[in-house]
């Protein structure tokens, strides 16, 4: 099977994942236009938030893993294998995670989202090994096919029936068939048949475990976050902060795209001692981020009011001061991915650990502080502090692991 170039394999999940990014975003816009009242966008957005802490667990930080892994010490279909157990896991730990945080009110919609992300999740192993065989395009057409889908289904039900449970129930209707699609095409790269051999599963989970528990603390910032301006200030205000700021994150998806399908290049880069290359991609995906988020901190400043009114609608406009402190928010966010997902590629899992517990416990204190100081304002607030520290910690990390390959590279 012939391989695309690098450029050609961003390209190709540039366009997917920002297609993908972009109607998730619009489900969180067409849940205030076609509900009739905030305390749905509310539930949505709780709802979305428990789902990032069950995507955390369940892909197991696992692509990052996955695709630097230039020599396949693991089979493909034991990564398979493996995305069973983990999803098992994700959806058992976050339904505690949910009775115990969530109003009941929200469980229903809660648990059909969960099941939604379950098949995205299955998906993303499949696309490492579309990603280890230079096959992104595969990775590409699925998120397009997948959020044309789900967009079309939740927007249908909902202006039908008014039905928050009963419309991503639709979601998943729509997308589930798209897996077929992807069991194909990286069929036709590796065999994907899942490998339930016992010793290689439990040494995968256990040397991923400690990434998996640093990047679910690290997703339990922002859930945390959201859930008590809920909470302590009500689902509408919850709603309202949610649909400012989602758009944001498309922003600091493009971010993520950057780096994404470089992350088998900085392995490679350290498997064959090329330091100069390393230091060469490092400050390439750096620029590039930084460039993104000062073009979208530019285009907001002067477009912000403007859009927030032809999409949600003037009733909203007044909130466009939430998206200053959301960009903050976002560029840190994407920060942490980044240099998360690049220690997990270095094969540092103690050290991402180590970042984002101390990111977490910052997070608890500084949340309550922040949102009873400043309202909806304090959510972004207090997660920017929490990856602020987060951040410090890991390039912490990074540059003592520099230096050591420095070292090495000169002997």
């Amino acid at each position: 099977m012939k391989q695309l170039s690098l450029k050609a394999n961003m390209l190709w999940n540039s366009f997917g994942s920002l297609f993908y990014s972009g109607c998730q975003w619009l489900v969180t816009v067409m849940v205030v236009r076609l509900s009739t009242s905030y305390e749905t966008a509310g539930v949505l957005a709780v709802a979305m938030a428990v789902s990032n802490v069950f995507a955390q667990i369940a892909l197991y930080r696992m692509r990052s893993f996955q695709v630097s892994d230039i020599h396949e010490e693991v089979s493909s279909g034991e990564y398979v294998a493996s995305r069973f157990v983990t999803i098992g896991i994700g959806f058992i730990i976050t339904c505690i995670y949910m009775v115990l945080t969530c109003s009941p009110s929200a469980f229903l919609a809660t648990v059909l989202y969960l099941v939604y992300r379950a098949g995205d999740v299955f998906i993303d192993v499949l696309h490492g090994v579309d990603q280890q065989h230079y096959r992104m395009d595969y990775c590409g057409k699925s998120m397009t096919m997948r959020a044309a889908a789900s967009t079309f289904g939740f927007c249908l039900v909902l202006e039908l029936t008014d039905s928050l449970e009963l419309a991503i129930v639709a979601m998943i209707i729509t997308t589930y068939p798209v897996i077929a699609y992807d069991v194909r095409c990286s069929s036709r790269l590796s065999n994907v048949k899942p490998e339930f051999d016992a010793k290689t599963i439990v040494n995968l989970l256990s040397t991923c475990l400690p990434a998996v528990i640093g990047m679910s603390l690290c997703s339990l910032v922002v859930s945390f976050a959201r859930q008590y301006l809920g909470s302590t200030c009500g689902d509408a205000s919850l709603g309202i902060y949610a649909s400012i700021c989602t758009p944001i994150v498309i922003i600091q998806a493009c971010a993520n795209y950057v780096y994404a399908p470089l992350l088998g290049v900085f392995a490679k880069d350290v498997d064959e001692r090329s330091n100069s290359s390393f230091i060469k991609h490092l400050i390439r995906v750096l620029a590039a981020m930084m460039g993104i988020f000062l073009a979208g901190a530019v285009a907001f400043s002067i477009f912000g009011d403007w859009f927030i009114g032809l999409i949600f609608g003037e009733r909203l406009v007044p909130y466009g001061y939430l998206m200053y402190a959301g960009l903050l928010c976002s560029s840190l966010t994407a920060c942490v991915a980044f240099l998360g997902d690049l220690l997990i590629a270095l094969r540092d899992m103690r050290g991402n650990l180590i970042a984002n517990v101390i990111g977490c416990i910052v997070s608890l204190p500084v949340t309550m502080v922040m949102v009873s100081a400043f309202d909806m304002n304090g959510v972004s607030y207090s997660i920017s502090i929490s990856y602020l520290v987060t951040l410090v910690v890991m390039a912490l990390r990074l540059s003592r692991i520099v230096r050591h390959f420095s070292d090495n590279c000169s002997e």
